[in-house]
């Protein structure tokens, strides 16, 4: 019965791991619904049939009168067979390992509530008052027009002066194994160190914080990112437990990115999207599509390019704010963009999905600044580990810390390196963008 009620989503996941008992934590109503829409029907019928499939199994031979236990060689080849193609116990064993890390980095995450081991840091050539990062949610550069997409999903970014670096490399395929690397500095560059967060970083500065998040909230310190998060002196979730079956857009975070502009010192503000989290048609439910009466086996992608242009929207919205603000407070400002993933596409009852995937695409990410003083824009091709996103931060924002080396995001320099995460994901399979306006 355990295994009915799982094989639709081992057949399209795979066994139990960490990532996914905590993805199941972090995961609100609204989210659990999109995730089993995913899942092709034939999944479900396979895992149906599992049950009746016994019981038919039991009444054959009650009926028949077959005994094959006494017949020990046929029993013997029965079990050996069954041995050598599967893992009986390995589901049991897997699920069991992976509930114990999640709870045991949970009471980790407990632990760390009050600790911070950055020390003071101070503030060098940090020019600007006010800096606001922008979390993506799901984006894969490819899709991008201001990364050479052929649609025109990107008219903020493609035509801002900035800084738009093609390089970016996430250190997870999805947010929770991403951002607990990328939002703090990795210990071995293979385990996040959450007394050493970029929130800390930041407080330790001196540097008011704020976190502003449309993704779930399950309770404190329920996820890595949200413990993140809760070290920020002001925190707001769109959708905490009272919310959690709402599809709250990303159009509700301006109100309150707006309050936080009322204090005039030096800040940073977090702004956590939930931009194009699948089902990508769900998040555009308030924004047109791109393209009309296109072949509804691409209507996922047409979704999807769509929700990275009212992404592109939300960005140059925030923009405008500061740029008044500017003009009325003379604060100055610089905005930073990435996103935690990209996604990879699959098949899907004759209709093509987007969803966490394992291909190189899913590691290729957006990265974009633009701040008020900026005049050109300028364009890197440059490997950028997210293993040292932390580090880049710190410069960005202008932090001095004896434990951060000097490390630029911005410089158009490929990293070192040192840790093969460009080697491995070269290995990877390649899953080009699928190209709409060829269609």
């Amino acid at each position: 019965s355990i295994y009915a009620v799982y094989t639709p989503i081992g057949l399209f996941f795979g066994k139990v791991s960490y990532q996914y008992v905590a993805s199941i934590l972090a995961t609100d109503v609204n989210e659990s619904i999109e995730f089993f829409k995913n899942i092709p029907i034939k999944n479900y019928l396979l895992g149906l049939s599992i049950v009746p499939s016994i019981l038919l199994y039991y009444n054959i031979i009650k009926k028949f009168n077959v005994k094959f236990y006494r017949n020990k060689t046929l029993l013997i080849i029965f079990i050996i067979t069954a041995m050598l193609q599967q893992s009986p116990f390995q589901f049991f064993r897997d699920s069991s390992d992976a509930i114990k890390l999640v709870n045991q980095e949970i009471k980790k995450l407990n632990d760390l509530k009050h600790k911070n081991t950055w020390g003071k840091s101070t503030l060098n050539n940090s020019k600007y008052d006010t800096y606001i990062l922008i979390i993506g949610e799901s984006v894969r550069r490819d899709y991008l027009n201001a990364y050479n997409y052929p649609i025109p999903n990107t008219p903020f970014m493609s035509k801002s002066n900035g800084v738009i670096v093609d390089g970016l490399t996430a250190t997870g395929n999805n947010t929770i194994s991403s951002l607990r690397l990328m939002l703090t500095q990795p210990k071995n560059n293979i385990s996040p160190q959450y007394d050493k967060n970029f929130i800390d970083l930041v407080n330790s500065s001196g540097i008011e914080t704020y976190w502003i998040s449309n993704q779930g909230y399950l309770g404190k310190y329920d996820t890595p990112i949200t413990a993140i998060a809760q070290k920020s002196k002001y925190k707001y979730f769109i959708k905490n437990l009272e919310y959690n079956s709402m599809n709250t857009s990303d159009y509700s975070l301006i109100p309150e990115f707006r309050k936080t502009l009322q204090n005039k010192n030096k800040k940073l503000v977090v702004l956590h999207l939930y931009g194009s989290h699948p089902n990508s048609c769900d998040r555009i439910i308030d924004y047109p599509k791109i393209l009309e009466n296109i072949d509804p086996k691409y209507d996922e992608i047409n979704c999807y390019i769509s929700s990275i242009k009212k992404t592109d929207s939300i960005l140059e919205d925030i923009y405008k704010i500061l740029l008044n603000e500017q003009k009325v407070n003379k604060l100055t400002f610089s905005m930073l963009y990435f996103s935690d993933h990209g996604l990879s596409s699959s098949l899907n009852n004759e209709n093509i999905n987007l969803r966490v995937g394992d291909h190189r695409q899913s590691y290729e990410v957006p990265l974009f600044t633009v701040s008020s003083d900026s005049l050109t824009q300028k364009r890197c091709t440059s490997f950028k580990s997210g293993l040292n996103f932390t580090n880049g931060l710190a410069d960005w924002i202008g932090i001095l810390n004896k434990q951060v080396p000097s490390y630029s995001l911005f410089d158009c320099k490929d990293d070192d390196d040192v840790y093969n995460q460009k080697k491995l994901l070269d290995i990877k399979e390649n899953e080009p963008a699928i190209n709409l306006s060829s269609l």
